[in-house]
C-alpha cells in the first residue's frame, strides 16, 4: 500500500510539473489574454509543504502574496494589484478566499495524493494574464487509516 502511495504520487509530481506552463483549469470564465490585466503579484503556499502528509480531517492552508492586495469587493473596476484567492482540490474549487489563511475539511477526500491549488484572481473572479498560480501535492492518510 505504502509503495503504491510512493508511485501514485511520484506520478503525479510528473504529471503536475509538465503542467506547470500550460494553464491550469479555473472555475472562472476564459476572457481572452488581452483584455485581462497583467498581475506581477507572486503567490506562493506557506503550508502545507510539498509532499506533506496529512493525518487530520482538516488542512490548514496558508498563502503568502507579494505584490497584490486582498480585496473583499468584487468589481469590474479592475487594477492589476487587487483579488482574492480561488483554493482549489483536485481541481475542484472549495473557496473563493477574501484572506491568506483557512482550514478546508478533508473528509470528503479519499486517502492519497492530492492536487492542492491557489490562484490570485482580479476581483471580477477572472484570472489575470499571466495566471497568478500556486499548487503542490500533499498525500492524505485519514485518522486510523
Amino acid at each position: 500500500m505504502r509503495l503504491r502511495s510512493v508511485f501514485v504520487l511520484s506520478i503525479l509530481i510528473l504529471a503536475l510539473s509538465a503542467c506547470q506552463s500550460t494553464p491550469a483549469s479555473s472555475p472562472t470564465a476564459n476572457p481572452t489574454a488581452a483584455t485581462r490585466p497583467h498581475s506581477t503579484a507572486t503567490l506562493a503556499i506557506v503550508t502545507p509543504q510539498p509532499a506533506a502528509t496529512v493525518t487530520t480531517t482538516t488542512l490548514d492552508v496558508r498563502f503568502d502574496l507579494q505584490g497584490g492586495k486582498i480585496v473583499t469587493q468584487t468589481s469590474t473596476n479592475l487594477t492589476p494589484d487587487e483579488g482574492h484567492i480561488h483554493l482549489s482540490i483536485d481541481g475542484k474549487l472549495i473557496s473563493m478566499n477574501y484572506q491568506l489563511e483557512q482550514t478546508v475539511s478533508l473528509q470528503a477526500f479519499a486517502p492519497g495524493p492530492h492536487v492542492l491549488q491557489g490562484e490570485f484572481v482580479a476581483k471580477d473572479h477572472a484570472p489575470f494574464s499571466p495566471r497568478v498560480i500556486t499548487k503542490l501535492i500533499f498525500e492524505y492518510q485519514p485518522p486510523g487509516s
